[in-house]
């Protein structure tokens, strides 16, 4: 769209075309992980290695994608450049001298004249021994020629004339219809259609049009504005406004949205009934990396459907208003990249071979003397994030339990909100936690069984020969190791458990990941760490609600094995 589509002269009012509603569904995704140690994350897209022509129908209803439903609207954060601040005129070319207008008048030469005259009731302006020039009506761009000319009957030479418009006339413009805040707004007759939306706090995000802006003058539309225009292309037509004008932004019609592996994950909006994908794709800007389109569409009966389609296929195909089109990268590489950390000589990036097991890299490392090969660690990002989205899951359940469990008397809802005041600031530091993602590897497992993807990261511990001792001891701190010596006696050497200790709940993490857990003093002087060990002793839970300190002890547990701290209480 170039820039004399911007504004374009209305004959009549437009028939608004039918609004088509866009239903958003919620997704509601739950993952049920078991057990402590390696949490593993599996994630499929629908269009990887699936290309179709016919659309896939889904008797159940349809439920957006996380991703979806944040999408913001195109072009959300154009009023937020504070076009209201600018107070000097912008010279606009086309701009016609309008009564009260101040007209700046300059001489040089054999006569010298600089003055600045206002445009008077009658449309002139009036120059000593030179008389009153009509300058009502005319164009910014031909005020220097008609002064000029009309100076010219008096002076015919050595006098050299510039003329320009100084101040406009100040008006006010009504800024109705879907913005944050419609009302009368002062400006001037120069002041672009942006400076007046923003004086209004902008378009309305979710019913606002960013693209149906008509501009009325006593009742009648006179002009219309598409801010795609200006969005894609930085196209702005000047228009000249006049006191009593009204900019109506009109109702979003229909939207179509867009995410993955696009340059504008944008709800986008268009007037007619459909679009072609390749237009919104020119809108969207797919990155080169972009294989794969999905488009969800929902039917009338409430199904879903779904269709794939390469990239390239993009022609001819039609997107109907609340499409939800997801551009995705389904590249298969043969290669993938793992980082290599720690105690170890060479490379700290290797590309290996799709398919590459733990055990395969580990025979091209070069260990050094302090290298612990049987210690190895292995660290993968979509662990992480199973284990991060499962705390939160629990941490959430015992923000609810918290916030919903009543209290009987006014002594006991005292209490409780002492604990609960404790216990929420438990939750807001634990939230902070960032797992590590570490897979437990047993030392009965062939490290060649254990085959390696793109992002995985190798920790490769040093003998450090210490023992790390946290959580409700006396000295929390690094102790050197002993061998012989147990986890009693380092507890011992940290300054006992504090009062505030559970010594029916301590915890040896292993440098491969491997958690043991004991219940009982005899257990810890039985116990005997070794060489890069920590040992956790955790707190002891009090209040009435049994449920409430069991879900906290296990979080305290969680947070420890997956990343490897303990959050205060």
């Amino acid at each position: 769209m170039d820039a004399q589509n911007f504004f374009k002269i209305k004959q009549g009012h437009e028939q608004m075309r039918p609004y088509r509603q866009s239903f958003t569904h919620k997704a509601t995704c739950f993952v049920f992980l078991t057990g402590i140690g390696a949490l593993f994350y599996v994630s499929s897209s629908l269009a990887s290695g699936f290309s179709v022509s016919e659309s896939a129908v889904v008797e159940s209803p349809a439920e957006v994608q996380p991703s979806f439903a944040k999408a913001r609207v195109f072009g959300w954060n154009l009023f937020q450049g504070d076009f209201k601040r600018v107070k000097d005129p912008w010279f606009n070319p086309s701009y016609r001298i309008h009564i009260g207008d101040v007209v700046s008048i300059r001489f040089w030469g054999a006569l010298e004249f600089a003055e600045e005259i206002p445009v008077d009731s009658r449309g002139h302006i009036f120059l000593p021994k030179v008389g009153n020039i009509k300058v009502v009506g005319v164009k910014n761009s031909e005020i220097v020629d008609v002064v000029r000319s009309k100076v010219r009957t008096v002076y015919k030479e050595k006098v050299h004339v510039y003329a320009n418009v100084g101040s406009y006339q100040p008006i006010t413009v009504f800024v109705t219809g879907n913005v944050n805040k419609p009302g009368l707004y002062k400006g001037m007759s120069s002041d672009s259609l942006l400076q007046f939306i923003d004086k209004a706090r902008g378009i309305q995000p979710e019913c606002g049009s960013y693209r149906d802006i008509t501009i009325l003058r006593e009742g009648k539309p006179v002009a219309c504005a598409d801010l795609y225009a200006f969005l894609t292309q930085g196209a702005l037509e000047p228009f000249q406004f006049k006191g009593g004008d009204v900019i109506s932004v009109g109702d979003v019609k229909n939207r179509i949205t867009f995410s993955g592996d696009v340059k504008r994950p944008y709800r986008f909006e268009f007037a007619s009934e459909s679009l072609q994908l390749s237009d919104a794709m020119n809108l969207s800007l797919p990155n080169p990396t972009a294989t794969t389109v999905t488009i969800t569409r929902w039917l009338p009966n409430n199904k879903k459907t779904v269709k794939a389609l390469s990239v390239e296929a993009a022609d001819g195909v039609e997107l109907f208003s609340g499409d939800l089109v997801e551009v995705s990268s389904d590249h298969i590489s043969d290669v993938n990249v793992v980082t290599i950390e720690g105690e170890h000589e060479g490379t700290r990036t290797l590309l290996v071979k799709r398919g590459e097991s733990l055990g395969g890299i580990m025979d091209r490392l070069v260990f050094t003397p302090r290298s612990r090969p049987g210690a190895i660690q292995l660290f993968r990002k979509s662990v992480a994030k199973a284990q991060k989205q499962f705390l939160e899951a629990r941490l959430k359940k015992l923000e609810e339990q918290v916030l919903t469990t009543p209290s009987i008397t006014k002594e006991e809802s005292l209490i409780r909100a002492q604990e609960s005041k404790g216990i929420l600031a438990f939750v807001d530091r634990a939230r902070k936690v960032e797992p590590k993602g570490q897979i437990v590897i047993n030392e009965k497992t062939d490290p060649k069984d254990i085959y390696l993807e793109d992002g995985d990261r190798v920790f490769i511990p040093a003998q450090s020969g210490l023992v790390l001792v946290q959580g409700e001891v006396a000295f929390p701190g690094a102790h050197t190791f002993v061998k012989g010596m147990t986890a009693g006696a380092y507890i011992r050497l940290a300054g006992e458990m504090t009062e505030r200790a559970n010594p029916e709940n301590v915890l040896v993490v292993h440098p491969n990941g491997r958690v043991e857990r004991f219940e009982s003093e005899r257990e810890l002087n039985k116990m005997k760490p070794v060489s890069g060990d920590a040992v956790f002793v955790l707190p002891k839970m009090g209040g009435k609600n049994l449920q409430i300190a069991k879900d906290v002890t296990q979080i305290l547990y969680q947070v420890a094995v997956s990343a490897g701290v303990l959050v205060a209480l």
